[in-house]
């Protein structure tokens, strides 16, 4: 993979991130990201997309992880497992 296209996912990995961040604080709120209606399950499924692809391209995940573990119930109560194998 090119160090353009790492570059742009980790662009796109942070604006998901500041969209969450906006979303932790008023979960029922809709939030408009990439032309699109967000709400704050659907940001955190992105995010662990983001996450097993940046664990698969062998990028240093540990503060994704401990964000979920951190987290882990919210994840659990919105149906989500960020777990890898």
């Amino acid at each position: 993979m090119s160090t353009t296209w790492r570059t742009e996912q980790l662009r796109r990995l942070n604006q998901t991130m500041k969209a969450i961040e906006i979303l932790a604080e008023h979960p029922d709120l809709t939030v408009i990201y990439q032309g699109k209606a967000w709400g704050y399950r659907d940001l955190l499924e992105l995010s662990v997309r983001i996450f097993r692809l940046a664990r698969q391209e062998g990028f240093d995940v540990q503060a994704f992880e401990l964000w979920f573990a951190k987290d882990a119930e919210l994840f659990a109560h919105y149906g989500l497992e960020w777990r890898v194998g």
